[in-house]
């Protein structure tokens, strides 16, 4: 082995200590340090980074599961899901964020009233459940589905004695221990579903790893920070406070979920299993950013905008544009990335019979770009309390999507399908920002900037982005230019809030 002369030692060295005197300990002391004490970036850092392990989970298992079983075996899960997601949603009365927004949100007697209704809620739902599993299973002609919703359905009883933890670390700003308890819950059902998926491939592996989910996540959420000793309790006042609040918030997810749903809900009815399974995995792929995007709204920029409508209401406005900023270049990065990847991540990793996912998944992006733009209004509309306005979006995004999917579906098949759900968010967010313009947290030139950056993105991509390094080398680009944008425009409202308060 060749010795290394004493001089190149020495420079090396000296290199490294040019380096670290010069570019690290500057960016470490300048940049990072004072970035990580804000308590708002470093819950988005850590809701980014726990996120990826959870969509690292989401990948694993749906690889490992198209290996074991059909593509029918996820549409007919679809149809559960659906049925059970919609008698939760069409039940959420909206305990969380009450107990973010209310003034007494830490009070141990308002937690033990909410924590009293969440119970309830609970039970009422998997009794619901055995009611609605026939009308269902007529529906869809599939008999399986009498006895599978009121089986998943259980998982919203034994999530319904979950601790209040849960609502006090949002509330709290401290999302980490939150997602990690999720991480977690997702990471026993995953190895549940595919252990017993190896031996029995069919449906009940999918529902013995929710079962599995849920009891993880009841019974980990003890361990997040409370405020109170959990028992049942009510306060009539507080039951007020929490129903009236909820009220719209009900109205709003009810909304929401059909709005969000029905895609699946038609598919299921005039197409095939084999077809909702595939268009059920592309979704998941295409809706990763929106659900990143998603959680951070929920558990960063909701809090911190409640939190500034409530104390500082006059700065609220100069609040909400450089947030919006960062989630929209966020946004549009992810969202051009998986369009990127999609043929060659489900060609390459998925079996023959999946291949069309592909390239539904590219076009299930458009809609995941418009759900990020119209989601960031919603979270607007929920910090300062207009939880009316949010549910009748959310309304007229149903009522839109229903004939515009129907419509595509009958003259251009499924491509045309997810045309016209892409479209049917539009008329909710142009709701959304007329209910925002009058309060002047509505940024319609904002939004118009992001969406011709990733159309334009989306064009050259599909132009030139025709091999992995092209591709790759296009994402890159489009990240560098869009991480500089935003960067450049906080800037610039930094010196123009810096000018205004001389």
């Amino acid at each position: 082995m060749t010795a290394v002369p004493p001089f190149l030692s020495a420079a090396a060295s000296n290199s490294r200590l040019v380096v670290n005197a010069i570019v690290l300990r500057p960016f470490i002391h300048q940049r990072l340090r004072p970035a990580l004490r804000n308590p708002a970036t470093f819950a988005s850092l850590s809701t980014v980074g726990l996120f990826g392990a959870s969509l690292v989970l989401k990948l694993v298992s749906n690889l490992v599961l198209s290996r074991l079983v059909l593509p029918d075996v996820f549409g007919l899960m679809a149809l559960v899901s659906i049925a059970v997601m919609g008698l939760t949603l069409l039940s959420d009365v909206g305990l969380a964020p009450a107990v973010v927004q209310h003034r007494k949100g830490s009070d141990p007697d308002f937690l033990c009233t909410a924590w009293t209704v969440q119970v309830v809620r609970g039970l009422g739902i998997w009794v619901a459940c055995w009611i609605a599993a026939p009308l269902v299973s007529n529906f869809y002609s599939e008999p399986i589905l009498f006895v599978l919703i009121p089986i998943v359905g259980f998982t919203a009883a034994i999530e319904g004695f979950a601790s209040t933890g849960i609502m006090t670390v949002q509330r709290r700003l401290k999302p980490t221990a939150m997602i990690a308890y999720n991480v977690l819950s997702q990471l026993i059902g995953t190895i549940v579903t595919c252990i017993i998926a190896f031996f029995y491939p069919t449906i009940w592996a999918l529902v013995a790893g929710a079962l599995a989910a849920s009891t993880t996540r009841m019974t980990s959420s003890f361990l997040l920070p409370s405020e109170m000793r959990h028992r049942f309790r009510w306060n009539p006042e507080f039951a007020r406070d929490l129903f009236h609040f909820g009220k719209w918030i009900f109205v709003s997810t009810a909304a929401t979920f059909f709005a969000m749903q029905v895609d699946r809900m038609v598919l299921g009815r005039i197409g095939s299993l084999e077809t909702l399974g595939l268009y059920t995995l592309a979704t998941t792929i295409a809706m990763l950013p929106v659900l990143l995007i998603t959680h951070i709204g929920d558990y960063v920029m909701f809090p911190l905008l409640a939190r500034s409508a409530r104390e500082t209401p006059e700065k609220l406005a100069a609040e909400v544009a450089p947030v919006r900023g960062r989630m929209l270049g966020f946004g549009l990065i992810m969202n051009v990335g998986v369009f990127a990847i999609a043929p060659i991540f489900f060609g390459r990793l998925y079996g023959a019979q999946y291949a069309d996912a592909g390239r539904l998944c590219q076009w299930m992006v458009f809609a995941g770009w418009g759900s990020v733009v119209s989601g960031l209004a919603v979270q607007t509309l929920k910090a300062i309390g207009d939880v009316k306005s949010m549910a009748t979006g959310k309304m007229i995004r149903f009522f839109m999507t229903i004939p515009c999917t129907l419509i595509g579906f009958t003259q251009f098949g499924l491509e045309g399908f997810i045309v016209g759900y892409t479209l049917g968010i539009v008329p909710e967010h142009l709701w959304n920002g007329y209910r925002l313009w009058s309060t002047k947290l509505f940024f319609p030139l904002q939004d118009l900037a992001y969406t011709l950056a990733f159309t334009a993105a989306i064009i050259v991509l599909h132009l030139f982005g025709t091999t992995i390094v092209s591709a790759a080398a296009l994402v890159c680009l489009v990240s560098g230019i869009t991480l500089a944008t935003v960067y450049w425009m906080e800037s610039k409202v930094r010196g123009e809030l810096a000018t205004q308060s001389t």
